[in-house]
């Protein structure tokens, strides 16, 4: 099964503080064929994402320098499949879902483009904990694959 992770699945899989860790890691006991994909989208956002955590005290100072390391480490030995996608296609995508959608929920610039990435790399459904995008990805008829979380 390919799945494409969203930056609220990245975070909660990689940062031992996160809320979500315990259920992100969950992934790999009920999916053990997962196969996480990774986009040079994620290296911006999810990078970023981790800088974020460790500005908000979420991770140890210089922490989210070695995640990264380590992650980018995983990305070259292809613990998580490296796939490109066309970006003109991506933000057509993105337009087209907030033309469907964005009058009858609440959608973000980025959940937009997360779920037509996800669309765009043929992902078999998509990992988040973000409500908002999960409930996109549904309605744009992108499977979720719910791992057991914990309600915020």
């Amino acid at each position: 099964m390919r799945l494409y992770a969203d930056t609220s699945w990245w975070l909660g899989y990689k940062c031992r503080r996160d809320t979500q860790h315990p259920a992100a890691l969950s992934l790999f006991d009920h999916e053990p064929d997962a196969e996480v994909l990774w986009t040079p989208w994620q290296r911006v956002e999810v990078l970023n994402g981790f800088c974020q955590a460790e500005r908000a005290g979420l991770l140890a100072k210089s922490e989210s320098r070695q995640i990264i390391r380590l992650l980018e480490q995983e990305v070259r030995l292809g613990y998580w499949p490296h796939v490109e996608f066309d970006w003109t296609a991506a933000v057509r995508t993105a337009g087209e879902l907030r033309a469907e959608h964005s009058l009858k929920m609440v959608v973000r610039a980025m959940d937009l483009f997360h779920v037509a990435i996800a669309i765009e790399v043929a992902a078999d459904a998509l990992l988040s904990f973000d409500d908002d995008q999960i409930a996109l990805a549904e309605a744009a008829g992108l499977p979720v694959l719910k791992v057991h979380r914990k309600q915020q």
